[in-house]
């Protein structure tokens, strides 16, 4: 079957660009492996209305885009305060969990952390070394090099050591123009990817997995057989997955790091963090990581507490088939009498997801620098869209970026 346009992948981008092209009259088809649009932002709704968010989560003060879609769908926003206090964020090391301030050296550390961080630049100065050299120069105690650890792997999903300074220093530029983590869509993230998606209609073709692309030709050979051609492709999955339909992909694209790991969110009966002085946050040095609530802008006595197991303990973690009573346990021994409380419980792995085979993109050494000419080079018929070929790598504001920007080069 001949289109204009095959997009493959139903995330924001795939759905940003489809709709665009659409928009202007081309005949386009977004072909699906999945049951459901989205990608890697993927809401659950509790029995009571409650949301949590298997994988994207929060929307940045500065991503424009995100911000502009969500103003076009009609979207409600839960607004919040992501500045760390000291007080009530936990640090669970050696066995024992204690507020942040309680640790005499651990506060001023982090603020030397995050000085250092804010110093460095989206440079070819800074693409060889990484975020570990960056803590070893630093000279922090033990427990701020074990808790800045972790919060590296939060943020990147992947260690101090495979993540480069100069991509570090883009994803903080980011930020600091714009409050972190400053909002949720009410109702959950995947409202934005549905409301592309009915704009689509029929063009959306969901349970379609594509088994191999031939950007020479502008053939797409389906999971069943099915061949369809077009005059233009675009490839909206991650790279890993675009890896695996396109055996001549460049080796530069091939080497981009992906960050890896996953989520489980369990909803308590009430809140009972909250009787121990802490709103959930939790640095932890065990391997599932991270805990914090992602019921705190939601009403009603039940609450969730969402850990991310990040980088390769984390997703090791995250693999195991007891990882969700684990991680029960883990919260009853931060919050006596939580195991009591603990209801649902939402499990996702992103590596071993196969039509993700990761969290987002996280560029090493050097591969920032070798990856952006393949990045943004049309290969015979076919455009690559998706986070990571955006300045704002790792975030849906760069999916939703590279899918307008890939839209308007295919119309010109």
């Amino acid at each position: 079957m001949q289109h204009d346009v095959i997009v493959i992948g139903a995330g924001l981008a795939g759905l940003r660009c489809a709709t665009d092209l659409a928009a202007a009259g081309l005949d386009v088809v977004v072909l699906e492996a999945r049951d459901r649009v989205g990608g890697r932002v993927f809401s659950h709704t509790f029995a009571d209305g409650q949301v949590c968010e298997r994988g994207a989560e929060f929307i940045d003060g500065n991503h424009s885009e995100v911000l502009s879609l969500v103003a076009d769908l009609g979207l409600p926003l839960a607004e919040r305060d992501r500045t760390l206090d000291p007080g009530v964020t936990m640090v669970d090391a050696g066995g024992r969990a204690v507020p942040m301030h309680l640790h005499a050296n651990l506060v001023p550390d982090w603020e030397r952390w995050e000085h250092a961080l804010e110093q460095l630049a989206p440079t070819d100065e800074f693409e060889q070394a990484t975020l570990g050299d960056l803590l070893r120069e630093l000279g922090l105690s033990v427990m701020a090099r074990v808790m800045i650890g972790r919060d590296i792997r939060t943020e990147f999903m992947l260690p101090p050591e495979e993540v480069s300074q100069r991509y570090a220093a883009q994803v903080v530029s980011n930020q600091l123009s714009g409050q972190r983590e400053r909002f949720r869509v009410v109702g959950g993230l995947d409202r934005l990817a549905s409301g592309l998606a009915e704009r689509l209609a029929h063009r959306v073709r969901l349970g379609t997995p594509v088994a191999e692309v031939t950007p020479a030709t502008g053939s797409v050979r389906l999971a069943d057989g099915e061949v369809l051609v077009a005059g233009t492709m675009v490839a909206a999955v991650p790279l890993p997955v675009l890896s695996r339909l396109w055996p001549e992909m460049p080796l530069e694209l091939g080497a981009v790091g992906y960050g890896i790991g996953g989520k489980i969110s369990v909803q308590y009966a009430r809140r009972v963090w909250r009787d121990y002085g802490s709103d959930g946050s939790v640095l932890s040095d065990r391997s599932w990581g991270h805990l914090w609530e992602t019921t705190d802008d939601q009403s009603g006595d039940a609450g969730v507490l969402t850990c991310l197991m990040a980088s390769h303990d984390g997703a090791a973690f995250c693999a195991l088939p007891e990882s969700q009573d684990r991680v029960v346990n883990e919260t009853e021994r931060l919050f006596p009498g939580a195991r009591g409380l603990a209801g649902a419980r939402v499990h996702t792995d992103w590596t071993n997801d196969p039509w993700s085979l990761g969290a987002y993109s996280c560029f090493g050494p050097g591969q920032w620098a070798a990856s952006q000419a393949a990045l943004h080079t049309q290969h015979g018929r076919m455009w690559l869209a998706g986070e990571h070929t955006d300045g704002f790598a790792g975030f849906m504001e760069g999916a939703l970026r590279s899918g307008r920007r890939i839209a308007a080069a295919i119309t010109a």
